[in-house]
């Protein structure tokens, strides 16, 4: 019945396309490019589109999108202070990312589109990005400068995307009839016929309309919305020649190993595309929301739309990115099934599927539900776990889900996976990205020395650290992240500013500026580690408030110098292992701590391919032991004057001799061995695991 349903479907969407192209023709030349309003102004289209963490929002005063609850914020209207978050855009901003040549991004682009390459420009950044995944890194490389000029202001990154959209617009041309990539178009036909030999086109695509969205939406630069606009009718006109059985077999990614046709998160770029296309005048953009309905298979949906987990077996990655589409393609539509089936994935994924920093996949693949540490085989703990691009998409899935239905537990694992997962991929001495996060207790992390997939997000990452720090709707506003930061509430004549050692002390700081005394309800969010109920003082004195769905609800009517206070009492506490309760992790408050073992073993250089030490032994880990072990005062002490440090007292597995193992939290512990899980013994335990070594 499914596959029925399906073959109708696609006969529909196909019939509907096919109508699209009888009148549009095939798009090869400017001049056919479907006419925008010109009045559209870019200080509109910026307010319109909104932070594309969530995708294009909404201007105020705007028809908000038939399924959002709540906006977020224009990435420019929100700028971080000092913490560790900004501590790291700065390191992309001023190095990794800021030292990223234009020319040699372009490489690829104007090698397949025959045209000649800059003086001295004799070939790109290698690697993933001139084979596997060729123009990925361009594609990542255009939201990750637009975002960094909105985020920072530095206009050096607007002008490098926008040159980069002047080119790739010449790029399109040569190459004729709106089909844009930086390699042939043969790998579509490849894809479409024998999709098992196939590799990646649609994944790279979906890089590149995502980055020449983003040029539109934050640098204001028309000519992306057209290029893109272009690329969409593109693949619409090829699509539309395809039966449904071979659209469906293109489409299916649902079987062992890396799948020939991992299409990423098309649905919501061209979810994305409709909206601001729509926003600009286009009178026919739902053209581009047809396309995104193809990317949407029922074999992915229904059942996780009725509430079945069948995600054992998939590649992480690309499912991740398909319910990303399904959320963003709900919060621009309103569709309660695909909403349905985000959601559920969310919470397969969040609560089953995933290890303790918030990251998840054995060697990429997802397993079988609350498998942790205890797993066998292609379960068991590996130099290959936690994949960086993964959690980079569970964290816009959250997102959008928010934006949709704005609930504690999205914004609750947000706070989560970027202080303990993504925090954590980037090396604070000189940028570099990791692929994977190893988990296997022992060790050590491989920072990459070429554009892997894990780099193309890892790029984009550190400009959207502001992203889901607020949400608003009319003149309310949620705090969700206490990210010192500080914020431009425009529609309510407001500005506010959050300053925190957080989370080294538990007292959040909000300053409150506004033109004229004004009306408005803060929702802040209280995070489901805090040892006793939050605090909050205003001006000074305390003040009841109510706590609501997770969130403390301040109204008020509020004036310039307004000062709230919150506390958070954080203490150390214990999590254990889904599946073996004698595995546990130690945090404080939100944040993960990590044991520092040191160096030995490893090699001299970190900085390699992302498999090119899997082979390496782990280090040996001490095992903690304690008569009371749920009490962590009797094994875990804190290090006077050290911040967020720790010694725990534990043996060596070996022999049972006393060792002390110095905690930190996992953000800060790079360049050694490390370890996030431990097993936690009770003395008569500990005796019996030493006389059996």
């Amino acid at each position: 019945m499914q596959a029925a349903r399906r073959r109708q479907a696609d006969e529909r969407d196909g019939q509907s396309l096919r109508a699209f192209l009888v009148r549009t023709r095939e798009l090869d030349d400017t001049e056919k490019v479907p006419t925008m309003l010109a009045a559209v102004r870019f200080s509109a289209i910026s307010l319109l589109v909104g932070a594309l963490i969530c995708s294009p929002s909404v201007a105020a005063g705007a028809e908000r999108l038939p399924g959002a609850a709540v906006e977020p914020f224009e990435p420019s209207r929100v700028r971080l202070l000092e913490s560790p978050f900004k501590q790291l855009q700065e390191r992309h901003r001023t190095g990794f990312v800021g030292s990223l040549e234009p020319d040699r991004l372009l490489f690829e682009f104007r090698k397949t589109a025959q045209l000649p390459q800059p003086p001295g420009v004799s070939a790109g950044y290698g690697g993933w990005d001139s084979g596997f995944i060729a123009g990925h890194y361009a594609g990542h490389y255009l939201s990750a400068a637009s975002r960094m000029f909105a985020a920072t202001g530095d206009d050096s990154f607007r002008n490098k995307a926008v040159a980069m959209v002047d080119v790739l617009a010449e790029c399109q041309a040569r190459l004729g009839g709106g089909y844009l990539a930086a390699f042939p178009s043969s790998k579509f036909d490849v894809v479409e016929n024998t999709p098992a030999r196939a590799s990646v086109p649609y994944y790279t695509v979906h890089k590149i309309l995502a980055g020449l969205l983003d040029v539109y939406a934050l640098c204001g630069h028309r000519k992306a919305l057209d290029v893109a606009q272009r690329m969409s009718d593109y693949f619409a006109a090829r699509i539309a020649k395809l039966g449904p059985a071979q659209l469906d077999a293109m489409l299916r990614t649902d079987y062992a190993g890396n799948p020939a046709n991992e299409f990423g998160g098309m649905a919501e770029s061209l979810a994305d595309l409709f909206v601001l296309a729509k926003a600009a005048g286009q009178p026919d953009a739902e053209r581009h929301l047809k396309l995104a309905a193809v990317f949407q298979r029922d074999w992915f949906v229904d059942p996780l739309a009725g509430g079945e987990d069948r995600l054992s077996g998939l590649h992480g990655n690309t499912h991740i990115a398909q319910a990303v589409g399904l959320a963003r393609y709900a919060v621009v539509t309103g569709d309660d099934r695909t909403f349905k089936a985000a959601e559920n994935f969310w919470k397969f994924v969040t609560n089953d599927h995933s290890f303790v920093n918030g990251g998840n996949s054995f060697d990429e693949k997802l397993r079988a539900p609350r498998v942790e540490t205890a797993g066998k085989g292609d379960s068991a703990l590996t130099p290959e776990t936690v994949e960086s691009c993964n959690t980079h998409n569970m964290l816009k899935l959250s997102g959008h889900l928010f934006q949709r239905d704005p609930r504690r537990e999205f914004a609750d694992y947000i706070e989560h996976a970027l202080w303990n997962h993504i925090l954590t991929t980037i090396a604070p001495d000189s940028g570099r990205m990791v692929y994977f996060t190893p988990l296997r207790p022992g060790d050590f992390r491989t920072y990459l020395d070429s554009p892997y997939c894990c780099v193309g997000t890892g790029i984009e990452n550190t400009a959207r650290f502001g992203d889901s720090i607020y949400f608003h709707r009319d003149d309310t506003l949620w705090i969700n992240l206490y990210i010192p930061s500080a914020l431009d509430w425009r529609e309510q004549g407001m500005r506010l500013r959050q300053e925190s050692q957080f989370p080294v002390e538990n007292r959040v700081l909000f300053t409150i500026e506004a033109e004229i005394p004004t009306r408005a309800t803060l929702r802040l969010r209280v995070p489901p580690w805090c040892a006793q109920p939050p605090s909050v003082k205003h001006n000074g004195s305390p003040c009841t408030a109510a706590i609501e769905k997770g969130y403390i609800v301040l109204s008020d009517t509020w004036t310039s110098g307004d000062r709230i206070e919150l506390t958070l009492p954080a203490t150390p506490r214990l999590r254990r292992s889904m599946d073996d309760p004698r595995m546990v992790s130690v945090f404080y408050g939100p944040i993960l701590l990590a044991g520092e073992l040191g160096r030995e073993g490893m090699p001299e250089s970190d900085v390699a391919g992302n498999r090119t030490f899997s082979k390496i032994t782990a280090h040996p880990v001490p095992v903690l032991v304690s008569e009371t072990p749920d009490d962590l005062s009797t094994w875990l002490r804190p290090v006077a004057g050290a911040g967020l440090a720790f010694t725990a007292t534990g043996v060596r597995p070996a022999d049972g001799s006393p060792q002390t193992v110095r905690l930190a939290p996992f953000y800060q512990v790079h360049h050694q061995r490390y370890a996030v899980y431990w097993r936690l013994l009770k003395p008569d335990e500990l005796t019996d695991l030493v006389g059996n070594q």
